[in-house]
This record gives C-alpha cells, structure tokens and sequence, in this order.
C-alpha cells in the first residue's frame, strides 16, 4: 500500500498511531495515523481495522471542516432517515438497515451534485474547497428530497402518476 501524499507540500507521508498523535487520548493509541514528515500536524486516520487512510492528510483548519461538514450537514441526514416517513414501524435493526441505505443515498447525491464519483466523494478526501461546496450543496437539503432523487433519478421530479407501460406495438419504428 502506498502511502498517502500530503496536499501541502507533496512528501509521502508515515504511518504512526494515535500514542504519537493523540497522547491524551489512552482510547486512540493503537489507531493508525498517517502522519505528513514535514508539515507539522497534517495527518489523517485508517479505515477501521486496517492501515489503509480515509483519504489524504489534513492540518488543523481541513480537519476541522470536515468533522463539521461531517457533524452539521451529512450525519444529520442520514441518521434522521427513519423518522422521515414512509417506513413505518421499525425496531433497533431496521432503524440500522434504513440509515445504512440513507447514508448511501446521501453520499450518492452529494457527490452527484459536486460532480464527483461515489468513490472519490469522501470528506477525508476533500480539500478545504470542496468541503465549502458540500456545504452549500447540502444547505437546506431534507432528506425526502435525497430519497426521491434515488428514486427517480437525478434531474427528474416525480410526478405523482405512474408511467403506463406501452401498448403491444406502440412506440415501436415501423
């Protein structure tokens, strides 16, 4: 696995733990970090379990973006699913199963409306830029209107009937 290169001045960065990282923090210590050489405090997390990085590493100001970006317009989305109507009654693991599919959704549209591919549209990618976009491409976004973007695709509203399947020959090219 190579390692992740800073944004700030290019160096390929280390990898270390949350003991040199977060020493205050005894709950972090054996969490792998890729830490920047020269940029002082740049540095950005695993995938859990795994010395693979989230994204690329960040100095205090990115980081601090993307854990808001994070805390006051993504997980509010998806973890309110459930209660957005439409799914009836659910117990602890349906609540699960439905904000697993929102956070999906959520991630699907926000990096359709930045232009984005799914596997490019993480925070722990994003530079301070494209955190400012999320932002302002999520503001004011619920997430009913998440949902009827996954279901009738992007671009189209619904329209409230259903399409009627053609007629035996009809719309056919004779």
């Amino acid at each position: 696995m190579a390692a992740p290169i800073c944004p700030t001045c290019g160096t390929a960065a280390r990898l270390t733990d949350g003991r040199e990282i977060y020493p205050h923090r005894p709950d972090l210590a054996d969490k792998p970090i890729w830490a920047c050489t020269v940029c002082e405090d740049t540095y950005v997390g695993c995938h859990p379990g795994t010395e693979e990085p989230l994204g690329f590493p960040a100095d205090a100001a990115l980081r601090e973006a993307r854990i808001l970006l994070h805390h006051r317009r993504i997980d509010p989305l998806w973890k309110d699913a459930p209660r957005t109507g439409g799914y009836g009654r659910l117990d602890a693991e349906g609540i699960k199963t439905v904000q697993r599919a929102a956070r999906v959704r959520v991630y699907g549209f926000l990096a359709a409306r930045m232009g984005l591919t799914r596997e490019t549209c993480h925070t722990a990618m994003f530079t301070l830029e494209q955190c400012r976009e999320a932002w302002t491409a999520l503001k004011g976004v619920s997430y009913g209107e998440i949902r009827d973007w996954a279901k009738f695709g992007e671009g189209r509203k619904p329209t409230g009937r259903k399409r009627r399947a053609p007629a035996s020959g009809e719309g056919v090219a004779a």
